[in-house]
């Protein structure tokens, strides 16, 4: 097995030639994902430019000096990857943890999202490192059966983590002793006590981005402002966002019928055609939705506590003081919303200090 040192040098290498302006291979694939409507070609280049900032490695080493990385030579576990495509390379940060920790890496590309990741694991099969059967993908499952496996990484709904462990077990997949990690949480949560211009320019990205899909985008903003406060700033920032990035998927009627129900009860509301800001009501039943409740740090708390296995983050705007009583050390700053760094813990769990730890 490689040395920790060597894998992440070797994928380092891989990452330059992914990324770099004259992979054509990698260029085919946005062309393809923009042009089959899998995803717009603003959010693809956001998902990338991330990516690209955050794929130094100085930020390699820190991510695996904190994971254990260089505590031992690696694990030999064959770990499966069951790869989320509700955004573009969603799935990057479990293919990476598992190439660092020495796996053997397998993984079920997403539908969804079929040309990017393969693009970045060609780069990395090219290495003395991986060139054999180290790492392998398919587009369907079933092609993995009998494919005995160690470890499993899972990001889906509460409601599919049975049926997903049902269809690995019925191809023969598992073993005595095959770990899951699945990771849940479906919304982000921000508590805007700022409202410069910068700020609610970062809350808006944090909420449209993508389409507010994904579990780091915004679905409940708390502030101590009434949204009625500050519905000329949301709305011209939401214009000035949209300019740049159009929304790539829009709403079916139901928005409409959920604008007409709340002007019934005379909730207050914004509506901006393809998203709808309203107060309260909480009900998660259908995306294209920010909630907003009037409150303080204690109503961020409660709400999360209320919440906990649906929420991902909560978020305070970049040099807010406040604090959320109980989640003094796990809030992020607004900016990164949408800019995860690239040791981010999908539902608090550190994806390579977990492979690691666990084999």
């Amino acid at each position: 097995m490689a040395k920790p040192e060597d894998r992440l040098s070797a994928l380092i290498d891989s990452i330059d030639r992914w990324l770099a302006k004259d992979n054509r291979h990698l260029q085919r694939a946005i062309t393809q994902t923009v042009d089959n409507e899998y995803f717009s070609f603003e959010d693809v280049r956001h998902s990338l430019q991330v990516l690209n900032e955050e794929l130094t490695r100085e930020n390699l080493v820190s991510w695996g000096e904190k994971a254990g990385l260089f505590e031992q030579e690696g694990i030999s576990d064959n770990v499966l990857c069951l790869h989320a495509g509700n955004l573009p390379l969603v799935g990057f940060q479990d293919a990476l943890a598992t190439l660092l920790s020495g796996a053997r890496y397998t993984g079920k590309i997403s539908t969804k999202d079929p040309f990017l990741l393969p693009t970045f694991l060609n780069e990395v099969k090219k290495t003395d490192i991986w060139s054999g059967s180290d790492v392998q993908w398919v587009h369907r499952l079933d092609d993995l059966h009998k494919m005995l496996c160690d470890a499993v990484l899972f990001a889906g709904s509460e409601q599919s983590v049975p049926r997903v462990k049902e269809k690995i077990s019925n191809l023969e997949m598992e073993k005595p002793g095959t770990r899951y990690l699945t990771r849940t949480a479906h919304f982000s949560v921000a508590y805007l006590d700022q409202q410069d211009e910068e700020t609610l320019k970062h809350l808006t990205e944090g909420i449209l981005r993508y389409g507010g899909k994904g579990c780091r985008s915004i679905a409940v903003v708390v502030s101590p402002s009434k949204l009625d406060d500050l519905r000329d700033q949301l709305e011209e920032q939401a214009g000035a966002f949209w300019k740049v990035n159009p929304q790539h998927e829009t709403p079916g009627g139901f928005l409409e019928y959920r604008w007409a129900y709340n002007e019934s009860v005379q909730r207050k509301q914004l509506w901006l055609e393809d998203f709808l800001y309203q107060e309260e009501g909480f009900e998660f039943d259908h995306d294209f939705i920010l909630y907003w409740k009037q409150g303080d740090e204690e109503e961020v708390a409660e709400l999360a506590d209320q919440w906990s296995h649906q929420v991902q983050s909560i978020y305070l705007p970049d040099g807010s003081e406040s604090v959320i009583p109980g989640y003094e050390h796990e809030t992020e700053p607004l900016s990164e919303a949408q800019a995860p760094s690239i040791d981010w813990k999908p539902d608090g769990v550190d994806t390579l200090s977990w492979l690691l730890e666990n084999s």
